[in-house]
């Protein structure tokens, strides 16, 4: 897909422009492997050097007995988007533990189970964080108060189920995702990031949408949309062939 092959390409140049010096040694560090792998220059140590992936783990957290789940904004969000938490993980963590940290630094909120969903390469994000590898989760909620660190997010609150299922299949929904689904394929395609999307996310009829989840291009909508409509643990065909 022009997606995956997208993060692949993109992963690898940004990976030549920072991996120019061998981190044993500091000799140069020059491509082979047609440039799938770099060895250092110096002879006596010709160190073997590989990309770095960057995973972080998403997750969906939910309250079972109150048929609630767990939707974050950032800043950068646009108007009215909500979205799952998620966190990059630490040296030396599993990832159900990083998906336990993250919700509680995030949220304050404890979890306790938690039930691997999917993944997807993410080539979307900031320069400093060119590609990262979003490693999908159900996680179940132990406490229920929020608590929302400010500095990672603007805003955390509980939604029904029946309100998530409103924000997936409002009358403008699928009008608005294709326009953000265009927005990644411009990104992918070499256009500048940064432009605001909010126009693209504004509807026609005199009732604004309430809220939006990302589209279909994104594992957080798949993860929302699972929980929200019941279905099974899995990657959808529609997101596999992305």
């Amino acid at each position: 897909s022009q997606l995956v092959a997208f993060s692949q390409a993109r992963a690898l140049l940004e990976w030549h422009n920072t991996a120019k010096f061998c981190g044993a040694c500091g000799a140069k560090a020059v491509p082979t492997e047609a440039g799938t792998r770099k060895q250092c220059s110096n002879e006596s140590c010709k160190k073997r050097i590989y990309p770095r992936v960057d995973p972080v783990v998403i997750m969906l957290v939910i309250d079972k007995e109150n048929d609630r789940a767990l939707l974050s904004r950032q800043s950068r969000f646009v108007p009215r988007m909500w979205s799952c938490l998620a966190g990059f993980i630490e040296p030396g963590e599993s990832l159900e533990e990083a998906v336990r940290r993250e919700t509680w630094e995030e949220t304050g909120i404890e979890v306790g189970q938690v039930i691997y969903h999917s993944s997807q390469p993410w080539p979307v994000g900031p320069n400093t964080m060119p590609c990262q590898l979003m490693v999908g989760f159900f996680a179940y909620a132990k406490s229920l108060d929020i608590h929302v660190d400010k500095k990672e997010l603007e805003d955390a609150q509980w939604h029904s189920r029946e309100d998530v299922k409103k924000a997936l299949t409002f009358a403008e929904y699928e009008k608005a995702q294709r326009s953000s689904a265009l927005k990644v394929n411009q990104i992918c395609k070499g256009a500048e990031r940064g432009q605001s999307t909010s126009s693209d996310l504004s509807v026609e009829s005199e009732e604004p949408a309430p809220m939006f989840v990302p589209g279909p291009y994104a594992i957080a909508h798949h993860l929302i949309s699972s929980w929200a409509f019941e279905g099974a643990p899995k990657v959808p065909s529609s997101f596999s062939n992305l």
